[in-house]
């Protein structure tokens, strides 16, 4: 077992008299991914703030490393990107690492083998000269993870790094982020994206300041009493309308060219599939596992029926 870097038990705030969050209670070990996963306004930024000692705990006990979070010791150990990077666009890729190389007390020397390599390591080579505020924004992540990673931190506290990056940047700086985990960082990932959720080692799902659910992505994508099939073929997707109308069909949610069709509890998938090649015979049926946002999806329409989850 990896050593605890992030330990939450009981947590809660609350502003105005406002209950924020309320008796959180979650862990992040060390080289692993635990993402925080949350619609806008569930509480995900204000508990990272906790987390990295912006805001004091209303109740609740938080330790990052064994202290707590307002120890100044830990600036050097914890890492923290919000949402708005926090770059200096008038300064180059090389000053802004610098500057951040700088705030921390790093000398010269070893600011100088440190950026190297985290220019390296991020693709940023060649560029290093370019102003941050004319970067694109994968680029930009790109800067913004190095410029987090100068201290070589034990713990990195993410909120919603990639919002508005394109899927191909998206997919690099996970890479770059699995690199960083290997190493046996701790990293708390917040995010809205449940594809993103699904890379995570772990996931706490945040609703209304409370989490309601936490565990592996696969312990969270198992609905053992639901039954989930993918149709696939020629004008799959235009058949949506019409497969909602068979008895055996409860829910159908298109998914690039092809449908996801959730059955009704103890429907038959061979009486399904004969109907389907009546409807359009080159259309296959199979049974597939439900992903984090098959699941999302399938819990808001139980709840949309006044059902719960």
């Amino acid at each position: 077992m990896s050593p605890v870097a992030i330990e939450v038990d009981g947590l809660s705030f609350g502003y105005a008299g406002r209950p924020l969050l309320q008796e959180l209670s979650f862990r992040v070990a060390a080289g692993e991914i635990f993402g925080l996963v949350g619609a806008d306004g569930a509480g995900k930024s204000t508990t990272l703030r906790l987390v990295i000692g912006q805001l004091p705990a209303s109740a609740g006990e938080l330790q990052v490393l064994g202290q707590a979070p307002s120890e100044p010791g830990l600036r050097s150990q914890l890492a923290y990107m919000p949402q708005g990077f926090g770059l200096y666009p008038d300064l180059s890729i090389h000053e802004n690492l610098f500057f951040f190389a700088d705030l921390h007390g790093l000398s010269t020397q070893a600011a100088e083998r440190h950026i190297a390599d985290l220019l390296q390591r991020t693709g940023l080579v060649g560029f290093e000269e370019r102003r941050a505020g004319q970067l694109s924004g994968g680029m930009m992540q790109k800067l913004a993870l190095a410029c987090a990673l100068v201290t070589e931190p034990r713990v990195m506290v993410l909120d919603e790094p990639t919002t508005g990056v394109d899927p191909v940047s998206r997919r690099a700086f996970w890479h770059l982020l699995e690199g960083v985990r290997a190493e046996g960082v701790a990293i708390l990932y917040a995010t809205a994206n449940q594809q993103e959720a699904a890379r995570c080692d772990r996931v706490g799902f945040l609703e209304n300041g409370r989490l309601v659910r936490q565990g592996t992505p696969a312990e969270l994508a198992s609905l053992p009493d639901a039954l989930l099939l993918r149709v696939t073929g020629p004008g799959a997707r235009g058949l949506r309308k019409v497969l909602r109308e068979l008895a055996e069909v409860r829910w159908v949610f298109p998914l690039g060219a092809q449908l996801h069709v959730w059955m009704q509890p103890h429907s038959d998938v061979a009486t399904f599939r004969q109907h389907l090649a009546r409807l359009a015979p080159g259309l296959r049926a199979e049974p597939i596992a439900p992903s984090l946002n098959d699941v999302a999806l399938h819990n808001l329409s139980l709840a949309s029926e006044g059902a719960t989850p």
